[in-house]
């Protein structure tokens, strides 16, 4: 199935989790948020959403600065 993560396109298995998918794309799961869909998904979620073929995950990393 197609999945696009951070509008960039992955094949990926049927019944991936958010969790393996982040981790498919080398995507560093510490201190991200995540939203599926436009929709927040919790961390402690990740390893039991299931994605869908055309979902789009948002990763979005905290950062310092000024």
């Amino acid at each position: 199935m197609k999945v696009t993560i951070n509008e960039k396109e992955f094949e990926l298995d049927d019944c991936t989790t958010l969790e393996e998918a982040l981790q498919q794309a080398n995507v560093r799961t510490q201190g991200i948020a995540t939203a599926l869909n436009n929709k927040v998904i919790p961390a402690a979620s990740r390893a039991k959403t299931i994605l869908k073929e055309g979902d789009s995950v948002t990763v979005i990393t905290a950062f310092y600065g000024g």
